[in-house]
């Protein structure tokens, strides 16, 4: 092979495509998609049975578990197994929806369908441990 012939690293990389995405953004998907398919009988009383806040996108924990839904959604729709969408939903949407959805533990417990109140985080209500405490653990 000459000189001439051979191939760059660059000339590699930019042969490699992006999968395209059915969706272009988080919030396309879920605007379009999966808030138009769940169905979920919701709680008009904060800490009972399931809830959805409407301001949802002010609870870093929802946004980052949904978000997650649309990664691994966005492989199941690529994916050629005929089978990836049942197992996004088993094994992704339907855990992900117990905790999001859990209206005594999970991260909207203080909401109601008519209502939002901010969701303290964890890190607001633990103590911090003293310096050295975590040394015997190493590296």
């Amino acid at each position: 092979m000459t000189a001439s012939e051979q191939t760059t690293p660059d000339e590699i990389d930019s042969t490699d495509e992006t999968p395209s995405r059915r969706f272009p953004t988080f919030d396309a998907w879920f605007d379009s998609w999966l808030s138009a398919i769940l169905a979920r009988k919701l709680s008009t009383s904060p800490g009972k049975n399931k809830v959805f806040c409407p301001r949802w996108w002010e609870h870093p924990e929802v946004v980052v578990r949904l978000h997650s839904l649309w990664t691994a959604w966005e492989a199941a729709a690529a994916a050629e197994d005929g089978a990836a969408m049942s197992g996004w939903w088993v094994h992704h949407a339907d855990p992900q929806l117990r905790t999001m959805l859990d209206a005594e533990n999970g991260p909207m417990y203080r909401c109601s369908r008519d209502a939002h109140q901010l969701t303290p985080a964890l890190r607001n209500e633990l103590v911090a441990a003293p310096p050295g405490w975590f040394d015997e653990l190493g590296a």
